[in-house]
């Protein structure tokens, strides 16, 4: 169950990533971050997504779910515990789940040893962080 739930959060930010790439026409190697050559602003709407670059990441909001992440310097999708609480607890389909942070680590953990996603590492030392494996 766990599986599936990441796969609807990532696919969450990949249609939001997507509606930017086909709004501003930029290409798939291109970061979806503002900066001063980005025609989107720090802050927006797309189609019905609300969202609010920050740091090296983005919080959304689309239908009342929330969904927050960042990306790796290697440009990979990152989240933590939290990140991906919040899209649970606010995600219709998923919040009258009974989902235990212990519980939720230990099938995160789980999708580690799949190599679904991995731990992230930066300068040698393991983050409480998650990277998804695309």
């Amino acid at each position: 169950m766990i599986e599936n739930i990441l796969l609807d959060y990532i696919k969450f930010i990949k249609t939001f990533e997507d509606l930017i790439r086909s709004e501003y026409q930029l290409s798939y190697d291109q970061r979806i971050m503002p900066g001063m050559d980005h025609p989107y602003g720090k802050r927006g709407k797309i189609k019905d997504y609300t969202y609010w670059f920050h740091g090296s990441g983005c919080s959304l909001e689309k239908d009342n779910v929330e969904c927050h992440y960042d990306y790796s310097p290697s440009n990979n999708i990152i989240f933590t515990l939290w990140d991906f609480k919040q899209f649970i607890t606010s995600h219709p389909q998923y919040k009258s789940e009974e989902l235990t942070d212990k519980h939720l680590e230990l099938e995160l953990y789980k999708l580690i040893e799949k190599n679904f996603i991995s731990w992230e590492i930066s300068d040698r030392v393991v983050l409480q962080v998650y990277r998804y494996i695309s």
